[in-house]
């Protein structure tokens, strides 16, 4: 190689700055320093493309062998769910058109109004006057505005305040018909119900309505809907879920999901004006 160098540099002196890619160097084993070196370059290519083909073919191997010993239920496609979205709410007049917005919102920015068959929004005022009716009348717009053209929507509107009667009886209702209906029990198990309501549009925490309990549980249980779909499809005794479970059964914050095959077995909502707490009770 030496000898090769200093041939070079004979050949490059003079009026040729250009230096010829190929010369004999005229010592033999300067040239065979050089086939070794081309043999060398030779080998490392073909045995880096040798292990990629050798690393593919494992792979497909071992792919190929889970196909053939695994069930099929292993490799099944999850199965499909039905879902329905219900979201109730009394209107507070001084602030219901920020809190409904915010929560009607985050059903188009997750994808949930778009996955979900259909978006039930159900509203009541606080009382069934000329007044309330009005605020009804607007609010059934302002969630056309937001979801009609994401959502299969349906507004229903209440006039007075039941607590949240009107949302749980509509949850109830949607769970019943597929019983009317005719469908299965494994349809009714594959049809899943999300309920929640406009939390915080009374509190006077001040921290309801754009911080706390609120963003705490929406993040959980309506944004997260995609791995709480999952878990039912997993988890074939799994009825319901939420973000904390009480002993009784229900969920607190009542923001939870529920298989149409186990609300339809509850008692029928009633009207408790005494005890507004009976409705999250209700679940469990």
């Amino acid at each position: 190689l030496a000898a090769c160098t200093q041939a070079l540099s004979a050949r490059t002196r003079g009026s040729n700055p250009h230096p010829p890619t190929t010369f004999w160097c005229g010592d033999p084993l300067c040239e065979v320093g050089k086939l070794a070196q081309r043999v060398g370059r030779m080998a490392f290519t073909l045995g880096r493309k040798l292990v990629l083909a050798v690393l593919v073919l494992a792979v497909l191997s071992v792919s190929l062998l889970f196909l053939a010993v695994s069930p099929p239920s292993a490799v099944a496609a999850a199965p499909q769910f039905r879902i329905t979205v219900v979201y109730y709410t009394a209107l507070n007049p001084a602030k219901w058109r920020d809190l409904v917005g915010m929560q009607l919102w985050t059903l188009v920015e997750c994808g949930l109004a778009a996955a979900a068959d259909s978006v039930e929004v159900v509203f009541s005022s606080l009382g069934d006057d000329a007044a309330g009716r009005q605020q009804l009348a607007e609010a059934a717009e302002f969630a056309e505005l937001l979801l009609g053209g994401v959502a299969a929507l349906r507004v229903a509107t209440h006039p007075g305040n039941h607590y949240e009667y009107p949302g749980i009886r509509r949850a109830f209702d949607l769970a019943a018909e597929g019983e009317l209906r005719g469908e299965s029990e494994d349809e009714q198990r594959r049809h899943l119900v999300l309920y929640h309501h406009g939390k915080g549009m009374f509190s006077t925490k001040g921290d309801q309505t754009k911080g706390g309990a609120l963003l705490t549980v929406t993040p959980v249980v309506v944004e997260g809907w995609r791995g709480i779909v999952q878990r039912f499809a997993n988890d074939s005794a799994m009825n319901k879920a939420g973000y904390i479970t009480s002993p009784a059964g229900f969920h607190w914050y009542n923001f939870w999901w529920a298989r149409a095959s186990y609300l339809r077995l509850l008692e029928p909502p009633q009207v408790h004006d005494e005890d507004r707490f009976y409705y999250e009770r209700w679940l469990g």
